[in-house]
């Protein structure tokens, strides 16, 4: 599967067309639409659907209901999407596209909801030059990459959440679901798509067998839709619900494809057992391999060509060692259940129960969500029920986004109010707790499919984080993602007739902690010598008297800090990374 690049300039001067021209030359890229206000030049290989002379669109793009990737509009869809700026795009269709659009005003550069196609750009005077990845940007605007410490830490602070300002100075994002308008005068993207709109009573899907049986056909549909390109995908199958309910689907399409199980020496990360019952019952091949730490750079993993320092370096040992068994086994892709989680509303707080007694249609549930999240937080029921009384009555509050202050310097800790900032975390209209916190689990898998194909997982789809799906998904009342003691309820109803039920129902699920401490452990020494005298210790993002502290503590490490020092040690690599090149 290729992935599309491209590069777009829209109302820049002739000198700013000349050079992208020359950077989209160099890189192989053809032009596409070259008018008075437009150039868009892509990869040969790139999907394209002209809107004639007033747009483009680059990327897979599927009309709603359909699995397979248009080729052409009708003249009445390109119509109605022309006069409306773009807005029908995310009405009628979905997929991984951007689009240039040009309108009386000016021109908008627009981004699909969850696509995994990137849109970052640079303002050149009043117009801009828009790339898929940062190296076609830097070529074609002629500026350098240079890191931004405050937008580094706040990267930090906030983990999984995206910013439209990236950690690089003047390089900005058209984050899923928006629309940039360019025209005389700068306004910020505006937000087109937003899950509030998914949860309102006109929505709502209160019958739970109604909820579940769509949402089977909703996710075989996105999954066959994600993976049609493949025709024998390697799926990484961890043994738990998310990529069991993938490889159910692709089994029930009748597919062709291979599993792949990595466990830890821990028992804590071996799934082998539950991996195995789903290949059995799917009748499809397992390939179990041992995680081995082997000769793990981490000064290189972690250093690639991201705009933010999100990548986990022990997640590209695990895309490296899917690649190489793909390749033993002729597969041609990797799929993994990743975003499940957050897609399948996988909570363990007091909201949905809050939700049931301020929603009329909930207040029935009340006791048996009590009692499930009661379960799952392995804590009374009566402590359940108070404590969601008392966040019913603070229903206004929006949902509180985690910010991780730890080992970073004052002067980044005291951007942690603006670092926890998205637009999707203002109460909706719907006002009910349970619903923004599934909300705010969904801002993590926007970033995780939205950053793209980088490093190993070039050719790995996760399809489960589909927007038709996710429409779906935010439909079900919250309270009807409980059932048996267990969260995500509604997709292990949908398929419990299609997966063992020691896996349909299973409570928890494995973890690679052991692996990722040992990862510490073993390089211990020059991790130390990397952060304490790094680019990211330098810039003051760091706090270096703090980490010194922590990696002489081997007790404390073996607590949390040590997927801390992970992460920082991997955003200190992409650092370097950018600098050197």
């Amino acid at each position: 599967m290729m992935q599309a690049s491209y590069l777009a300039g829209i109302a820049i001067s002739d000198t700013d067309r000349s050079g992208l021209l020359v950077a989209a030359t160099a890189a192989g890229l053809e032009v596409v639409l070259d008018t008075c206000e437009i150039v868009v030049a892509c990869s040969p290989s790139a999907r394209i659907i002209h809107l004639g002379d007033a747009g483009i669109i680059i990327g897979p793009l599927h009309q709603s209901g359909s699995r397979a990737a248009l080729e052409e509009l009708t003249a009445e869809a390109r119509t109605a999407i022309l006069k409306s700026g773009g807005v029908r795009l995310f009405e009628a269709f979905w997929g991984a596209w951007v689009s240039v659009i040009r309108t009386a005003e000016g021109a908008v550069l627009l981004r699909a909801p969850f696509g995994r196609l990137p849109c970052l750009y640079r303002r050149k005077g009043s117009g801009v030059i828009a790339a898929s990845d940062i190296d076609l940007l830097r070529a074609a605007s002629g500026e350098p990459l240079v890191l931004d410490p405050e937008a580094i830490g706040r990267q930090l602070l906030a983990g999984d959440m995206r910013h439209a300002a990236t950690s690089l100075c003047g390089i900005e994002e058209v984050q899923g679901g928006s629309r940039l308008s360019i025209g005389t005068s700068w306004t910020p993207p505006e937000e087109i798509w937003s899950p509030w709109r998914f949860v309102g009573p006109d929505r709502c899907i209160d019958d739970p067998e109604d909820a579940s049986r769509r949402l089977r056909h909703q996710c075989m549909a996105s999954i066959a839709s994600r993976t049609a390109e493949f025709e024998n995908p390697l799926l990484l199958l961890s043994g738990g619900l998310d990529s069991s309910i993938v490889a159910a689907s692709l089994s029930a399409h009748g597919r062709k494809f291979a599993c792949l199980n990595l466990a830890t020496w821990d028992r804590a990360g071996d799934e082998r057992e539950f991996a195995g019952l789903v290949a059995r019952h799917m009748g499809c091949h397992l390939e179990m391999k041992s995680m081995t730490i082997g000769e793990y750079d981490f000064a290189r993993t972690g250093a690639v060509r991201l705009p933010r320092p999100v990548i986990r370096g022990y997640e590209q040992l695990i895309y490296a060692a899917a690649a190489s068994v793909a390749d033993e086994l002729g597969c041609d892709g990797i799929v993994d259940g990743g975003g499940g989680d957050n897609v399948f509303c996988s909570l363990r707080s007091v909201s949905p129960a809050a939700d049931c007694l301020l929603d009329p249609g909930g207040i029935r549930h009340f006791r048996r969500v009590c009692e499930d999240i009661g379960h799952l937080a392995q804590t009374s029921q009566r402590k359940v029920r108070w404590r969601a009384i008392r966040r019913s009555w603070s229903r206004a509050r929006p949902y509180p986004w985690p910010v991780d202050r730890r080992l970073l310097t004052r002067d980044i800790q005291a951007l942690a109010s603006s670092a926890a900032s998205h637009p999707w975390l203002a109460p909706g209209e719907a006002d009910l707790p349970g619903r923004g916190a599934h909300i705010a689990i969904l801002i993590a898998a926007q970033g995780y499919v939205e950053d793209g194909p980088y490093g190993t997982k070039q050719n790995c789809v996760s399809p489960l984080v589909t927007q038709p799906l996710i429409e779906h998904c935010l439909a079900i009342p919250s309270w009807h993602w409980f059932a048996r003691g267990n969260n995500r309820a509604a997709a292990r109803k949908a398929y419990e007739d299609l997966l063992p039920p020691a896996v349909a129902w299973r409570n928890g699920k494995g973890t690679p902690e052991s692996f990722l401490f040992a990862l510490l452990e073993r390089n211990r020494d020059a991790m130390t010598s990397h952060l304490l005298d790094g680019v990211l210790a330098s810039a003051g993002v760091i706090d270096t008297a703090a980490l010194a502290k922590a990696l002489r503590d081997t007790e404390r490490l073996k607590g949390t800090t040590y997927g801390r020092i992970l992460q920082l040690v991997d955003a200190e690599s992409w650092a370097r990374g950018i600098m050197a090149n």
